[in-house]
């Protein structure tokens, strides 16, 4: 048996039985892997990924659950039957499958510059199963199950590719946290033409090909969503990349109208490499750049200053250009915002679809869920 190393693995050998074994019941398991931290990893390299077993419907009377834990566990399906609960009755959940909020859009990560140098050090054949594990969906292994279960579709052979089938990807414009060096796509003092704007190495030779290369394993279309971390410094109050900062001005000023440009300019490039967008957002975490220090890419927004940003610069500039049905998504930072945020941002009456965009930093559970699924409209001349 030939022995395969890969993205710096050892002797997996034993892998490849474990792909075909796997492979006749229609999934292939977790390898772990520790490195001396209080879990493990699943293994993956040129010859053997896991994947996560397929969704199936339960039997009458009976559950389905995917269970990770420390100790090992990583999406591992189990079935058990639902039995009568013996005693004094407890919490009654009430599910009406006829009243409706938000639409899934999908699930995905972000394509930053460490990502994708991180994807693209390993060889091909490890790097194709990498993406494959995030960006295909059940495929072959489904029709294993269902074969399995309803005696229908045909068996995956050994070492097909299944994943979980992300559907977004977010891409950051030039340089973020998770950056080598700092860098934007306008530094040029006084440029407020964008003549000199330009994408950089980083864009060109490692966002690019991942985003494309998903694109190309994909079994669905990518929802790709841009969003900035830092005006150039000489646009900004405080002539740095990072700390406390704003956009020189007022919006409907110079420099607003030229952030505006900005984003076209960077749709614009990335469609030259056929990769079209489905939104922005309009700055990420826009509190961090109102913080004295902050320690990485930062521009400031108050809610006030990014509905009149919105309103008077950003709408406008989409709206009289080729990308005048990407989406603009608000707020970009912690729960605790909402619904604050939201609501003074869409304290304006002309109808444009703001969707709301949170991260899931702060621990604590703020209730938007009954507010969020809400249109919030901006108006802008």
């Amino acid at each position: 048996m030939t022995s395969v190393r890969c993205c710096g693995m050892p002797d997996v050998r034993v892998l490849v039985v474990l792909a075909c074994l796997s492979a006749a019941l229609g999934w292939r398991p977790c390898v772990p892997q520790g490195f001396g931290h209080s879990s493990v990893v699943c293994r993956c390299n040129a010859t053997y990924c896991d994947n996560v077993e397929p969704e199936a419907l339960p039997a009458p009377g009976g559950f389905t659950v995917y269970e990770s834990s420390r100790t090992g566990k990583r999406l591992k399906r189990s079935e058990g039957p639902v039995v009568k609960k013996q005693g004094p009755p407890g919490l009654t959940l009430t599910l009406d499958d006829r009243k409706r909020f938000q639409v899934m859009k999908g699930f995905g990560g972000a394509v930053t510059d460490s990502a994708a140098m991180n994807i693209l050090a390993v060889s091909a054949g490890c790097r194709d199963n990498l993406l494959r594990s995030y960006f295909s969906e059940e495929g072959d292994t489904a029709r294993a199950l269902a074969q399995r279960h309803y005696n229908v579709g045909a068996p995956c052979n050994c070492c097909c590719p299944a994943g979980i089938g992300y559907s977004v990807l977010r891409v950051p414009m030039a340089s973020c946290d998770f950056s080598t060096r700092i860098y934007t796509y306008l530094d040029e003092d006084g440029d407020f033409e964008l003549k000199t704007f330009s994408i950089q190495e980083e864009d060109l030779k490692l966002k690019i090909p991942v985003i494309q290369r998903a694109k190309a394993l994909s079994s669905q279309p990518l929802a790709l969503f841009a969003s900035p971390w830092t005006a150039p410094p000489w646009m900004k109050t405080n002539g740095k990349i990072t700390g406390k900062g704003t956009l020189k001005g007022s919006p409907g000023g110079k420099y607003y109208k030229t952030w505006a440009q900005y984003f076209i300019r960077f749709l614009d490039e990335y469609a030259k490499h056929n990769l079209t967008f489905w939104a922005v957002t309009v700055e990420n975490e826009p509190t961090a750049g109102l913080l004295t220090d902050y320690p990485f890419q930062s521009l400031g927004f108050t809610p006030e200053l990014m509905r009149d940003f919105i309103a008077l610069d950003l709408g406008p500039a989409f709206a009289n250009s080729s990308h005048k049905n990407v989406q603009i998504m608000i707020v970009d930072d912690n729960r605790i915002l909402l619904p604050y945020w939201a609501k003074v941002v869409s304290a304006s009456t002309h109808p444009v679809l703001l969707p709301s965009y949170i991260q899931y930093y702060t621990p604590e559970l703020h209730s938007f869920c009954r507010w969020s699924h809400c249109v919030h409209y901006i108006s802008y001349p």
